[in-house]
């Protein structure tokens, strides 16, 4: 049985830059209810929006829990899981592996995944993901792929990667490693998202891989350490990838295949959807004939993917010349560039967050443009620049 942990208790474990991070008494409830097998994430948000914490879901009698709309069938084996499970070893794993984990309730929790209605309560990360990575798309397939769908998976990551994307992608072999690969290559960020914990990495080849990504992007999972990977585990991993993302690629997939689960995940949850057409005699590209013919849109090109995000194609074509450094910028530019985002800001707002005069405001503004540290949008709006 998990006992409460006492008051002040920290747990030391060491992120990826050999930093201490602690596991606090809060985000040990946390833990310990992801660990329970049926308690999917829209169960888990049924609790939290019936108790105030994680440690009161965790401490409510039987008799309570039973009375909870929508959770009544699921009594009995949480209240079973929850006096079984082992927290002492899954801390103790979490520090092993080198784990940083993110809750609902952290403010660095990836903001893209909080408009999910089943979005993850727990995540273990090994890396750092970073606001940046709010500029996303997934790049998924088949993972018996063609010579052609790894040449056009690696040629749109490496374009995408260099015009400041984020690849987002599930580590599986095929398409998913060439997207991965081809990130890395080019000096992008990668993220790769685990269908199982982090004790039993799917699949195993994978494993080098995992650990190049993690040195300068995130490999990310919702599942506790051991979970083993699994038919349930996958569609589940693939809504996150889908999330994370502005939109899903499907470069090659047949007509049964998860990237296809992966794309109408995508749909459902307002994202953009794109599909490379293949051979017509091709089974891996069936998939993706069939999502172009229910709406998905036909890529040929980066350039047919940035022409549906407006805006950003002004601020993520390919530099012609370096960014200025840190070391660059005066205090007064470093302000500014403090309040802005990735998404165009009108300048009014930046005047208001960053509590300058608009002369200031402008001057900065002007200067981080020369430094190509931000775009100047059309209506008066800037953006940082990836």
């Amino acid at each position: 049985m998990v006992t409460p942990p006492p008051p002040g208790y920290n747990n030391p474990t060491a992120d990826k830059a050999g930093e201490a991070m602690t596991i606090g008494e809060a985000q040990r409830y946390w833990i310990a209810l992801n660990m329970i097998s049926n308690l999917t994430p829209k169960k888990f948000r049924i609790l939290l929006d019936n108790f105030s914490s994680p440690r009161q879901i965790w401490e409510a009698p039987r008799a309570v829990l039973a009375q909870i709309p929508g959770f009544e069938s699921s009594v009995a084996t949480f209240c079973r899981h929850r006096t079984e499970l082992d927290l002492e070893r899954e801390l103790s794993q979490i520090e092993q592996y080198g784990l940083r984990v993110l809750t609902l309730s952290d403010e660095d929790y990836p903001p893209s995944l909080l408009s999910l209605d089943d979005r993850p309560p727990v995540l273990y990360l090994q890396g750092d993901y970073r606001a940046k990575d709010q500029l996303a798309l997934a790049i998924v397939g088949t993972r018996r792929a063609s010579a052609y769908g790894r040449m056009i998976a690696a040629k749109l990551a490496k374009e995408l990667g260099e015009r400041g994307f984020t690849i987002v992608s599930g580590l599986a072999l095929g398409i998913d490693s060439v997207a991965h690969r081809a990130a890395l290559a080019c000096g992008a960020r990668t993220i790769g998202v685990l269908g199982s914990g982090f004790a039993q990495p799917y699949p195993r080849e994978n494993t080098r891989l995992m650990k190049k990504i993690a040195q300068s992007g995130v490999v990310l999972s919702e599942f506790s350490i051991s979970t083993l990977p699994d038919r349930w585990t996958f569609p589940r991993r693939n809504r996150i990838i889908s999330g994370l993302t502005r939109g899903t690629i499907v470069v090659e997939a047949p007509e049964r295949s998860g990237a296809l689960i992966t794309a109408r995940l995508a749909t459902e949850q307002g994202r953009e959807v794109f599909a490379v057409p293949g051979p017509i005699t091709s089974r891996t590209s069936r998939g993706a004939h069939r999502l172009i013919q229910k709406g998905a849109k036909l890529i040929t090109s980066v350039d047919d993917i940035l022409e549906e995000f407006g805006d950003l194609k002004r601020t993520l074509q390919p530099r012609t010349r370096p960014q200025a450094t840190a070391q660059d910028i005066s205090p007064l530019e470093e302000k500014v560039l403090n309040v802005l985002e990735y998404e165009p800001i009108h300048f009014n707002d930046v005047v208001e967050r960053a509590t300058l005069s608009t002369t200031d405001t402008a001057y900065a503004l002007f200067s981080l443009t020369i430094k190509k540290l931000i775009a100047e949008l059309e209506g008066k709006r800037y953006a940082k620049l990836p």
